[in-house]
């Protein structure tokens, strides 16, 4: 069936960013890209094949259910989860949560020793070894645990047989600020825990703090691994992002027109009828709204992309449709393609400049993004190797 609304994710530009990231990292720190919030709206059964062909080591989730999705996909490599693995509403619900942690190979997130000897308990049950990685509050404020608090949590937790430390980490509060003080005194309390754990006899395989801005902007941060997110996506996470640093921006959405009509002078647009035509005009209906990810606040602001040049957005972005003016092109039809979102820098209606025009930050935009857009991988350079999703769900290799 024909979709109204496609996501071209450029398998490409992810390769790209890959590259300049495992180029900004010296020999040996690996990659754990995240993947939560559906790969950042990229969807993940389309960007994971991507990735599993670049020999991305590790991917991080939010939550039990995204690892498990990527399992069912067929993601065989490593799975941390950064949300609270052990945290339910009742002891029937925790225990399901440990459950599939084990079983299905997860690295959970520890946050205090309670969890931790449940994780122990239940892999004991199924004969098996477990990893979990702390997660070190050191100025975030939100998930995690004190350095003194972690300390005596990682030896006390030395006496477990079958859930092994295999990381610890903090997460970067302002690594994308133009003063990055903070974040150095971050990492010097990670520093300063790595090193007391050392004295104590227990070292961590794994030492990561780095996210998108600090794997470009504070090589001092990227320890053994380094987390990637909107850099992935050929996305910059800050504005003081380093000009040498050529992101290639993966998501191109689309969409058609459905419907052009003249319209006299006077005729209101939209819900609440925010625009009003100073002219006879001519108009186009795309079939997108804020279901979909087009913002409301998008209304007669947004510009979109025909044929001829582009079209500003009039009236009220309504749940379902979009209103286009197309009075200044002339050639624009029923069926032409309609761009949403660009992925060419510079343009007016890239994903930066769309949560620049919104007040925010490009990971809303394209976590926006619903259930209706159809994701599809592209190799822009090679457009005859376009993939339906269907297929890119089978297309998760396992690792030889």
């Amino acid at each position: 069936m024909h979709r109204d609304l496609v996501a071209e994710i450029n398998a490409d530009a992810i390769r790209h960013n890959l590259r300049l990231i495992r180029q900004a990292c010296r020999p040996g720190v690996r990659l754990c890209v995240a993947l939560k919030a559906n790969a950042y709206g990229h969807g993940v059964d389309v960007v994971a094949p991507v990735l599993d062909e670049a020999g991305v080591e590790m991917v991080a989730v939010a939550t039990i259910g995204e690892a498990l999705e990527l399992r069912q996909l067929g993601w065989t490599r490593g799975i941390l989860c950064f949300g609270p693995t052990f945290a339910a509403c009742t002891p029937e619900a925790r225990d399901e949560r440990i459950a599939i942690a084990v079983k299905y190979d997860l690295t959970p997130t520890v946050v205090d020793g309670y969890g931790l000897r449940d994780l122990d308990a239940e892999a004991a049950r199924r004969g098996r070894v477990v990893d979990y990685h702390v997660k070190v509050d050191t100025g975030m404020g939100r998930m995690g645990i004190a350095p003194d608090t972690a300390f005596d949590l990682i030896v006390r937790a030395g006496d477990l047989k079958h859930a092994r430390l295999a990381g610890v980490y903090t997460h970067l509060a302002s690594a994308d600020e133009a003063d990055v003080e903070f974040a150095r005194h971050q990492l010097a309390w990670l520093t300063n825990l790595i090193e007391r754990l050392a004295a104590a006899g227990v070292k961590a395989p794994l030492v990561h703090a780095a996210n998108s801005s600090a794997i470009f902007m504070l090589p001092e941060s990227h320890f053994d691994m380094v987390r990637p997110g909107l850099v992935v996506y050929g996305c910059r996470p800050s504005k003081h992002w380093p000009a040498h640093v050529a992101l290639a921006p993966a998501l191109r959405l689309r969409s058609h027109l459905v419907l052009t009509k003249q319209v006299p002078a006077g005729h209101s647009i939209g819900y609440g009828r925010t625009f009003v035509t100073k002219r006879p005009s001519v108009i186009g209906i795309v079939p997108v709204g804020y279901n979909d990810g087009y913002a409301r606040s998008l209304s007669n602001r947004g510009v979109m992309g025909v044929a001829g040049g582009d079209a500003p957005v009039v009236g009220r972005v309504s749940m379902d449709q979009t209103v286009l003016d197309l009075t200044d092109l002339p050639e624009a039809r029923v069926g032409d393609e309609v761009t949403i979102i660009d992925d060419r820098p510079g343009r007016c209606n890239t994903v930066e400049a769309i949560a620049d025009l919104l007040g925010t930050v490009p990971y809303e935009v394209t976590c926006l993004l619903g259930n209706r857009v159809h994701r599809v991988a592209v190799c822009r350079s090679k457009p005859s190797c376009s993939q339906e999703t269907p297929d890119a769900r089978s297309a998760v290799s396992t690792p030889g």
